[in-house]
């Protein structure tokens, strides 16, 4: 359990996608970057860094790897769930979270469109690698290099 904490705690810092995965040079993950080029352009739009991120993070709260999140997996891997937390994302009310459920809830939130949005530096739609690695620099930064 204490093991799926940790992971969690790495999905809810500053800027999931990008500076989670960061290596000791201050640049984004390169394999984490080109696992979520889906199309193998050299970017990332909102809509593969969206798709990327959901799945990660769902299947890090999906221990039991069963391809649907219980309320007890929810409450194992994050400490602030509660019943009313669940019950948000099981839209259909079956006593579990599928990977559409969670992906449904998450994008209206917008937590990826807004990490997205700080590192798309040029505005154009897309983040590319250099833009991922300028923002992990500055994350670092931000943070003291504490990261």
């Amino acid at each position: 359990m204490m093991k799926h904490l940790t992971k969690l705690t790495c999905v809810g810092s500053i800027l999931a996608l990008l500076c989670q995965c960061q290596s000791v040079e201050s640049k984004a993950d390169r394999a984490k970057f080109h696992a979520a080029d889906a199309n193998g352009d050299g970017k990332l739009s909102l809509e593969e860094a969206r798709k990327f991120e959901h799945k990660r993070v769902f299947d890090l709260i999906d221990y039991d790897q069963n391809g649907s999140i219980s309320l007890q997996e929810a409450l194992d891997v994050s400490p602030e769930s509660n019943r009313s937390k669940f019950n948000e994302y099981d839209l259909n009310r079956d006593g579990k979270i599928s990977l559409a459920e969670f992906d449904k809830v998450q994008t209206k939130k917008g937590y990826v469109k807004q990490r997205f949005e700080a590192a798309d530096r040029d505005g154009n739609g897309f983040v590319t690698l250099q833009e991922a690695d300028e923002r992990v620099q500055f994350l670092q930064a931000q943070a003291g290099g504490a990261m």
